[in-house]
């Protein structure tokens, strides 16, 4: 009897946390974002990031999103670093090398993200 309750716990908290990694991948993972229609390119500075931004267009059931993807020029590697629903318009400044200001929030390409499910 006791192997078979721990089995079952077992069981049940593998279950869970593939549940939980699912509902994260799909609903709060920044590297599963739609891709959008690029609209704004803008090289930082000394040239080592570019930002890419993208308009994204949900269709007939959600609003317009702009999503920031930030290229590091030096190793070519990518990344989404800005996630905006609700939003149409794309500003876009370099503030120094390493910071940026998009749509009015200002980021460090080395640490910052912005998504506006968590903030």
């Amino acid at each position: 009897m006791k192997r078979f309750l721990k089995i079952s716990l077992a069981t049940t908290c593998l279950i869970g946390l593939l549940i939980g990694y699912v509902i994260y991948y799909f609903f709060f993972s920044m590297g599963n974002l739609p891709k959008g229609e690029l609209v704004k390119i803008l090289d930082s500075p000394d040239k080592s990031y570019t930002i890419n931004l993208y308009l994204v267009n949900g269709g007939a059931t959600t609003d317009f999103s702009i999503r920031g993807e930030l290229i590091n020029n030096k190793s070519a590697s990518s990344k989404n670093i800005y996630w905006a629903y609700h939003e149409s318009r794309s500003e876009l400044s370099w503030v120094n090398d390493h910071t940026v200001i998009i749509n009015g929030h200002e980021l460090n390409v080395k640490k910052d993200k912005y998504d506006w499910r968590r903030n």
